[in-house]
């Protein structure tokens, strides 16, 4: 079968174990729409695939993976657990390695102390506004109003006729 390594092999993988592979008798590629591979449903009907049907089903299942990989959640689901991860503080890139194997190299995510105190401060529960402002500082705005305008009045009594 000299027309099937242009497949992918994870997708021949995936096809033989679907169902069987099919070939012409004289191992040249099908013309057009003859089919070249049937596969086995769960309920014991088959699925015929075209050259053509493959090719659309490989490109599919390709930009599935690459939009998959880019998150940690779709590296898991292809690759499984996280086995390790190494930072190289010389290239600034962090490499994660997959169960199976498959390593994923990242540039570095350098923080500011300020990046950091941002990132923690989301986590907290947003402050109570008053007009616009924190009900904290509100609070303390008018306790130190009230203390300002305040005024104590000392009275100062003096009695003549004494020695200085």
């Amino acid at each position: 079968m000299k027309y099937l390594p242009i497949l992918a092999a994870p997708a021949i993988l995936m096809l033989a174990l679907c169902g069987e592979l099919t070939a012409t008798a004289d191992d040249t590629p099908p013309a057009g729409d003859a089919v070249i591979i049937t596969t086995l449903l769960s309920d014991g009907t088959t699925n015929t695939w075209t050259q053509a049907d493959l090719i659309a089903a490989l490109q599919l299942l390709n930009r599935k993976y690459h939009r998959d990989v880019q998150s940690a959640d779709g590296r898991r689901a292809w690759h499984g657990k996280k086995v390790r991860e190494i930072v190289d503080t010389n290239t600034l890139e962090k490499v994660t390695v997959y169960e199976d194997g498959m390593a994923f190299t990242d540039p570095a995510k350098i923080t500011t102390p300020a990046q950091q105190v941002a990132a923690a401060n989301q986590y907290l529960p947003p402050p109570v506004m008053t007009n616009g402002i924190p009900a904290r500082l509100a609070a303390a705005r008018i306790r130190q109003r009230e203390n300002s305008t305040t005024t104590n009045i000392v009275n100062v009594v003096i009695t003549g006729g004494g020695d200085l």
